[in-house]
């Protein structure tokens, strides 16, 4: 029986030594730090943190230059800062325009108070031409008596005469 012990024993580890080791679970992709730092400043640009992702595209660049992720970071870090300059011109224009609002009103009721000033002297100017005509008619008048009243005299030195 030794024997048969013997032999079952080394069948079953020749079986062993000849089977195939079971499979090992395949290891981790290795990420590269660049693969990383690009994932963290995609994700600084979806939260909105613009100012932090502009650095962590230029620390890829600076520390990883030679890596594909450069490009895709040199161009994002080109677009965020267009799209931070293009926020900083629309607010500054927004500021002007607000500013320009404010003073277009001021001058809207500086036009109003001149308006009602010319229509206040366009009164003035009709009741003074009214003015004008009632004294020149007058005057007409006058110049009338006195021409009347000098044909009488003449009239009066004749018959003294």
């Amino acid at each position: 029986m030794t024997r048969w012990a013997l032999v079952v024993i080394i069948v079953t580890a020749a079986g062993c030594v000849l089977s195939d080791p079971p499979p090992r679970p395949p290891a981790p992709p290795l990420v590269r730090p660049s693969v990383t730092l690009l994932a963290r400043a995609d994700g600084l640009v979806a939260d909105g943190q613009y100012t932090d992702a502009l650095e962590a595209y230029g620390e890829i660049l600076s520390k990883y230059p030679d890596t594909d992720e450069a490009g895709r970071a040199r161009s994002s870090r080109e677009t965020l800062g267009n799209l931070l300059a293009a926020r900083a011109r629309i607010a500054r224009l927004t500021a002007e325009m607000k500013a320009q609002e404010v003073q277009m009103k001021t001058q809207e009721s500086e036009l109003a108070r001149v308006r009602g000033e010319v229509t206040a002297r366009d009164g003035e100017l009709a009741k003074a031409r009214q003015e004008i005509a009632r004294l020149s008619a007058e005057a007409e008048r006058l110049r009338t008596d006195l021409e009347h009243l000098k044909k009488i005299d003449i009239d009066l030195e004749r018959r003294r005469k």
